[in-house]
């Protein structure tokens, strides 16, 4: 029989003093054979950076809001009954090296890593492609990359695709940004790209990065570099609260 380690982030945390009862739990998480994670998305992401090392599947169960990463049925504790039926689906990080007047730092994200502009002057930015400089100078807000996962979040509001899980793209979604005056799109490339990012007149301009809503305390940016990481997690669902539902959802809905 399958032990659970509790994660309960929801404001009154109420979950972690009614579940324990109901199905096998653990104290000690490395004894744990996956963690529950009760609250919305913020919670979910927040887990997962914080033991993603220890290499644990988890298992969301939506106590928030939109719960995009969660089960969300729609009495919490309920779902423990349901556990029997989660499947697992392993999901890949994005990671990127970053190069600051303070020093280098790699970073990685769940759904997203982005820069944008810390002041009111917009970034000027270059872009290389596995290895091949593009020609054209990016003005604008800042850029943001996500995963496949998290191509429903932030990429979304932002006018990028919905792409399914487990479809072999990395996507790069600009804010606000033109090109010779033309407004830039959502770029999708494959999983397989490196893609760096020069900044031009960091002084003047600079910019700061986040990944799944952290901010890098170090800045201004002076490059990055992208890429699809070895790094993996598990993330469990009953299967009619599954990505792939969720993500043809929101593609019927726009």
């Amino acid at each position: 029989m399958s032990s659970y380690f509790i994660v309960d982030l929801t404001s009154q945390q109420q979950y972690a003093k009614i579940v324990p009862p109901r199905i096998p739990c653990v104290d000690n998480i490395d004894q744990a054979d996956a963690i529950i994670v009760f609250g919305g998305d913020g919670a979910m992401l927040h887990t997962i950076h914080r033991y993603q090392h220890i290499q644990k599947p988890f298992i969301g169960i939506n106590a928030g809001t939109r719960g995009h990463l969660m089960n969300n049925h729609p009495h919490p504790d309920e779902c423990l009954e349901c556990l029997d039926q989660i499947v697992y689906e392993d999901l890949w990080l994005l990671e990127a090296k970053v190069c600051t007047l303070q020093g280098e730092k790699t970073v990685y994200g769940f759904n997203d890593i982005w820069v944008q502009r810390l002041h009111g002057q917009t970034l000027r930015m270059y872009i290389t492609i596995d290895g091949e400089k593009q020609p054209a100078l990016l003005i604008g807000d800042g850029l943001l990359f996500s995963t496949p996962q998290g191509s429903t979040g932030y990429n979304r509001a932002l006018r990028g695709k919905a792409i399914s899980p487990g479809v072999a793209v990395l996507q790069m979604t600009p804010m606000a940004c033109v090109v010779n005056k033309t407004v830039l799109d959502s770029i999708i490339l494959p999983d397989t790209s490196i893609i760096k990012v020069d900044f031009e007149q960091i002084s003047k301009r600079p910019g700061i990065l986040s990944h799944d809503g952290l901010e890098l305390p170090f800045y201004p940016v002076t490059e990055m570099t992208i890429r699809k990481s070895e790094k993996t997690v598990k993330l469990g669902f009953v299967p009619e609260y599954s990505f792939i539902k969720k993500v043809m959802s929101w593609q019927l809905l726009f």
